[in-house]
């Protein structure tokens, strides 16, 4: 009833969109579905506002037993509904042109059945005092099994991290959804060795910061795509070992962490499409990983290690490091740095003395984030970053409807959106309660509020691969959870768990399920080691007709998948303010790009057959510009030069 009164009143914008992306279904404004989710993140407040009003007042036992019993079973209704729903929904044309009338099944009846048969062994396990007790000494941390934990800790991310390692000689034969989204995210480290400065007079598209950050390193190791994939999966394996690191603390000890940790890396890597041995998900998405995770668990970890260590120092720099995390990426990013905000503010003693020094501190480290991503852009390209660059996608995407899909009514979603809710209600009655773990307190806290502000990104782009973007966020909380009602039913007397905790302890045999799609060592050396032969690798092929088509020093517009790094290669000035043409999606982004050609003193624009749409054609036309040679190397290269 509120949604769409909510949805007009939001802020809109129409850049003019290619008609050739609205005739194709590809753009769906959604200010209704929008406002719906803004209204949906006050559920979890409004539960806990309600929990506060009721706290301390005479309620009897039968009617609070009563009233809980009934709340379980309508969740357990909502999770069974929502999973039934998953597995019979059918996507249809306003789906994606491959996709119309599939359906496609994250969690299968296999699965849910392997995930409850786990749930009920560990409700026997935790009513068995004997076996709790062994299991408990099993994993108990020793300098030896510290060690062996963390080793396998680390081998396991090995294992998992080769499945996303390309090179130049392997990345014709990687999975498709590799090669064709990988030119998005590399090109934004290629255009600052270009003479690029996102923030300034480049449009990024995921990591404003990231791409000087991949770039620096790249300086360093060459150009190769080995070289860019090392950089990346590096950043990966720093951000999972500071959740490695957070388990170990929250769960008292690096066995124990293990435990936690091998389903969490197995569901965040989820598989979006196969086959196990070439696959694409968020291992290889580098979008993801490291770029929207990894300060966000950075983040984490500070957070946790100060709440445990009941550090009273100042906060400053942990919200300087998390102003440049929002910076980097808003759509994760702004979502940590509220979290920490608040998991702070909730842990204090919240005293007004104590919250407004709080407010002062966070306040102070957003304003030394804004100042050190400025220097930053005054030592690369001497000008002060424009800040209003960190729209130019979210205005295409959230505020256009670029690319959106709509929010089935029922759905994996649904239990995605619970998880979260109940992790943040879930901290705020340990508060309420006194609880003395306040570091595992506020790690829900933090793993609530980030999954509920990242889960927008769903509601954007209702696509279920972009549901599994959100597994990471959704096993963490998960994982946390599992920690919270161990410790709960351990304590009980009947050491029975609830139905709400049933549920728990099956989402965790979900993610153990995870499990078996971890790769093959042996398949991922194979497959590391087995390379396209150079004569017909696509990347040398563009590269070289672009090498005929221009001099050395020539200012260019390459309009080119890897035109960025193919204009450091051959030494040219590309000028395209964007990653390459599939990144520009209106007329105004083209002008823009033709702008900057004309400022550079250029002629040429370069671009490929199937990013070149008729009514793009005309526009250059149009400009000034007349048709050049054509070449079949790649998708197909056409030359467009001016009059």
């Amino acid at each position: 009833m509120l949604g769409p009164p909510l949805g007009r009143a939001l802020p809109s914008a129409q850049p003019a969109i290619w008609h050739a992306y609205v005739a194709a279904q590809f753009v769906h404004a959604e200010p209704t579905e929008h406002a719906r989710y803004l209204l949906a993140l006050l559920g979890p407040p409004l539960a806990i506002a309600g929990m506060l009003l009721l706290r301390g007042r005479r309620v009897r036992a039968n009617v609070a037993a009563a009233g809980a019993a009934v709340a379980q079973t309508v969740l357990l209704a909502l999770v069974a509904t929502a999973l039934v729903a998953q597995q019979t929904h059918v996507y249809g044309t306003a789906f994606t042109t491959e996709a119309t009338g599939h359906r496609i099944v994250l969690l299968t009846p296999a699965t849910l059945a392997a995930a409850v048969a786990l749930a009920l062994l560990a409700a026997a396990l935790l009513r068995d005092g004997r076996l709790l007790a062994r299991a408990a000494e099993l994993l108990r941390e020793t300098s030896r099994t510290r060690w062996a934990a963390s080793a396998l800790a680390a081998l396991l991310v090995l294992v998992w991290l080769a499945s996303a390692f390309q090179s130049d000689a392997t990345i014709d034969r990687a999975n498709a959804e590799v090669g064709e989204n990988l030119p998005y995210w590399s090109d934004e480290a290629f255009s600052v060795l270009n003479g690029h400065a996102p923030l300034v007079d480049f449009h990024t598209q995921y990591g404003h910061l990231w791409a000087y950050l991949a770039a620096a390193a790249l300086k360093l190791l060459g150009t190769s795509l080995a070289a860019y994939a090392a950089v990346m999966l590096a950043g990966t394996a720093g951000a999972l070992a500071a959740v490695f690191a957070s388990f170990r603390r929250l769960a008292g000890g690096a066995p124990r962490a293990l435990v936690l940790f091998a389903p969490f890396v197995a569901t965040s890597f989820f598989m979006e499409v196969g086959p196990l041995s070439n696959r694409y998900g968020p291992a290889n998405l580098f979008s993801l990983f490291p770029i929207r995770y990894g300060g966000p668990y950075v983040l984490l970890w500070l957070l946790v290690r100060r709440v445990q260590r009941g550090d009273g120092g100042t906060t400053v720099p942990l919200f300087a490091l998390a102003g440049v995390v929002a910076l980097n990426n808003l759509e994760f990013g702004l979502p940590a740095l509220a979290a920490t905000l608040l998991t702070l503010a909730a842990v204090s003693d919240r005293s007004r003395a104590t919250l407004a020094r709080l407010g002062a501190e966070a306040l102070a480290g957003a304003l030394a984030a804004v100042a050190a991503v400025s220097v930053l852009t005054l030592a690369v390209a001497s000008s002060l970053p424009h800040f209003g660059l960190l729209l130019t996608f979210p205005r295409i995407y959230a505020n256009a409807g670029f690319g959106l899909l709509p929010l089935p009514a029922l759905g994996l979603h649904l239990v995605v959106y619970a998880t979260f809710a109940g992790a943040l209600v879930l901290a705020a009655v340990r508060l309420a309660c006194g609880e003395r773990d306040a570091a595992l307190t506020g790690a829900l806290a933090w793993a609530g509020i980030f999954g509920l502000g990242a889960g927008g990104y769903f509601v954007g782009r209702s696509h279920p691969h972009v549901l599994v973007d959100l597994f990471s966020a959704w096993s963490l909380a998960l994982a946390l959870l599992l920690l919270a009602v161990a410790r709960a039913v351990a304590r009980r007397p009947s050491r029975r768990p609830q139905l709400a905790e049933l549920l728990v302890l099956a989402g965790f045999g979900v993610m153990v399920c995870s499990l078996a799609q971890t790769p093959a060592p042996w398949s991922q050396l194979d497959r590391m080691t087995t390379a396209t032969p150079a004569a017909r690798r696509a990347y040398p092929a563009v590269k070289a007709v672009v090498a005929q088509l221009t001099r050395r020093g020539e200012p260019v517009a390459l309009l080119l998948p890897l035109g960025h790094r193919i204009a450091v290669e051959l030494g040219l000035d590309d000028v395209t303010p964007y990653a390459n043409a599939g990144s520009m999606m209106t007329r105004g982004q083209w002008a823009e790009a033709i702008a900057a050609l004309r400022r550079a003193g250029g002629v040429r624009v370069i671009t490929a057959r199937r990013l070149l749409f008729p009514e793009c054609a005309a526009f250059l036309a149009a400009q000034g510009f007349r048709p050049g040679r054509q070449s079949q190397a790649g998708n197909g290269v056409y030359e467009f030069v001016a009059r």
